[in-house]
């Protein structure tokens, strides 16, 4: 498919997110289709994305070849009361779990349309959401069942720092870091 230094980037923030809510949805329909997930189905994500985008420090970058969506990524910092850590086992230490609404992006979603996968566009469109931000580190949840997608993150130089189930029916996922 297309080389990733032929797609266009497109930023978008909180101001823009109700013009490329359905553009979220149909990308993570088809990205989702047929896989058993109790947080796959299009009802599911849609609150996710209405609360990610919802938050005022928003950031979505969104690749496109030509007029298609390839993919995306986004996420919003941690906020000083941010409950993300609470639930990460083992037990993290204080220090580590402190926020200040500016210390931790967080690294909601990243997903590529099959055509696109294997041609560099994640690391593409992950390094353009991260590009200029101020937060020293970026977190993320993955599956546990997904070892190639946590091999991959591991590969961009994030570190696994413990399992968790963030709220009731999550499966177990796991919590990475990368320092920046």
């Amino acid at each position: 498919m297309t080389a990733p230094t032929e797609l266009e980037l497109r930023r978008y923030g909180h101001a823009q997110a109700a013009g490329i809510r359905g553009l979220l949805l149909d990308v993570h329909d088809e990205v989702y289709e047929g896989v058993d997930d109790p947080l796959a189905p299009r009802d599911v994500f849609a609150g996710f994305v209405d609360r990610w985008t919802g938050k005022q420090d928003f950031a979505c970058v969104v690749a496109y070849d030509r007029t298609r969506p390839v993919g995306y990524a986004y996420g919003a910092p941690l906020s000083a009361a941010t409950t993300w850590w609470e639930k990460v086992e083992p037990t993290l230490d204080a220090g580590f779990m402190a926020e200040t609404g500016t210390r931790t992006f967080a690294l909601s979603e990243l997903m590529i349309r099959t055509p696109w996968r294997g041609t560099g566009a994640s690391r593409l469109i992950h390094d353009e959401l991260l590009r200029g931000r101020p937060e020293e580190r970026v977190t993320l949840l993955v599956h546990e069942e997904h070892p190639k997608v946590r091999a991959l993150y591991e590969s961009w130089g994030y570190e696994p720092v413990g399992g968790t189930r963030p709220f009731a029916g999550a499966p177990v996922l796991c919590a990475m870091v990368l320092i920046r």
